[in-house]
């Protein structure tokens, strides 16, 4: 088991910590965490513990289409005249 501490003695720099690693830990796709659990701390700090884990296969990227390859968006180009009519 793998986990993540955040351990200080003041609780408002621990909980602003843990307001920006939370979401990231939940976007990244390489990787899987758990409930934060709050243990108590003496002293009015903060002690919270994470476990987390690598993704089970590949890391989340997604395809629109497999058989079609990727192609540059076409510049836009001069278009020729039509030829005069005969008429």
């Amino acid at each position: 088991m793998v986990q993540i501490r955040v351990m200080t003695d003041d609780r408002e720099r621990g909980e602003r910590v843990v307001e920006i690693l939370l979401p990231l830990l939940q976007a990244c796709t390489a990787l899987q965490a758990g409930e934060p659990t709050r243990l108590s701390h003496r002293g009015g700090g903060l002690r919270l513990v994470l476990d987390v884990q690598p993704t089970e296969g590949p890391a989340g990227v997604r395809l629109e289409r497999e058989d079609t390859p990727a192609r540059p968006p076409r510049a836009p180009g001069r278009r020729r005249a039509l030829p005069r009519g005969t008429g």
